[in-house]
């Protein structure tokens, strides 16, 4: 973080040597410039090494940083010239971009959704008449055949349970999917695919096919619990998804037992961590999908 805040600094020190070079004295003006590139040369000092700061370079020549950048230089541009109306705009977009692709913003969002289930150990939660995990851990190719996604990890854990002994039914929901030859098949389907290939018997397995949201899933499990009587139910999930969903079956009347799958961690202080990336828009955009649900309740 040290690196960091050395580096914002020379920018902006750069940035006023630019702005102000026609006010400033020559001496000035060298001293603000000197100044400049002395912190850049303590920020590479004090960087974790080369590995770190090759990263970093990488980053911002991959298109999210390169947009990233180029916004900063534009907006400075648009300062320069004194058009304050479309320089702010400028900034306001590059803030927007950064604070969108930024992997410690985005951990923070998640680690505030997780807080409450993050910890849980679903190995010691006890037996289950049935264990449910929603959907989005499997995606299913045009032929049909099944693949974990990034939250894979909800089927895994599933089969986990099933063979500790800790679930006696396993339940898997989600949507009908097209495939070729003009077939149909199921997420669900799909994951019972995957438990059966993992040693789950069919007999243990129940589809919910058909429900394409969390609020759909959960108005699903509800009816079937009611239906086969069972009175002590898992919810598998990711953590980070846990507080939506099981907002969903308290209003259904539903009691379930969270079981997070996934908790995703923090990343550290490192310098690369400040370009816009992948890890940065995708927990973003999570988090914020999980906090739009929630205020929509769905």
């Amino acid at each position: 973080m040290t690196s960091v805040a050395l580096i914002v600094a020379a920018v902006l020190l750069g940035n006023a040597a630019r702005a102000r070079r026609a006010v400033w004295t020559g001496r000035r003006t060298a001293l603000a410039w000197a100044g400049a590139a002395a912190l850049l040369v303590l920020a590479a000092a004090l960087s974790p090494g080369r590995y770190e700061l090759r990263k970093f370079a990488a980053l911002c020549l991959m298109p999210a940083g390169l947009a990233w950048l180029g916004l900063l230089a534009f907006a400075c541009r648009l300062h320069r010239r004194r058009l304050r109306g479309p320089a702010a705009a400028a900034a306001a977009l590059w803030l927007l971009v950064t604070v969108a692709g930024n992997a410690w913003v985005g951990s923070a969002l998640i680690a505030w959704l997780q807080r409450p289930y993050a910890r849980i150990d679903p190995l010691a939660q006890g037996s289950f008449d049935a264990v449910a995990v929603l959907g989005g851990g499997v995606e299913v190719h045009g032929d049909g055949r099944p693949d974990l996604t990034a939250a894979g990890e909800r089927v895994v854990l599933a089969a986990l349970l099933w063979r500790a002994g800790r679930a006696t039914r396993l339940v898997t929901s989600g949507p009908y999917e097209p495939i070729s030859g003009g077939r149909m098949t199921s997420n669900a389907a799909a994951t019972a695919v995957l438990w059966k290939e993992l040693g789950v018997p069919p007999a243990d397995i129940v589809l919910l096919e058909g429900p394409r949201t969390t609020t759909d899933e959960v108005a699903a499990l509800a009816r079937l619990v009611a239906d086969r009587g069972w009175r002590r139910v898992g919810l598998v999930t990711s953590a980070w998804h846990l507080r939506r969903a099981m907002r969903l079956c308290a209003r259904r009347g539903l009691e379930v037992t969270p079981l997070p799958a996934e908790a995703l961690s923090s990343p550290g202080p490192q310098l690369r961590w400040l370009v816009p990336q992948e890890v940065g828009f995708w927990r973003v955009q999570h988090a914020c999908w999980e906090l739009l649900g929630s205020l929509a309740g769905r």
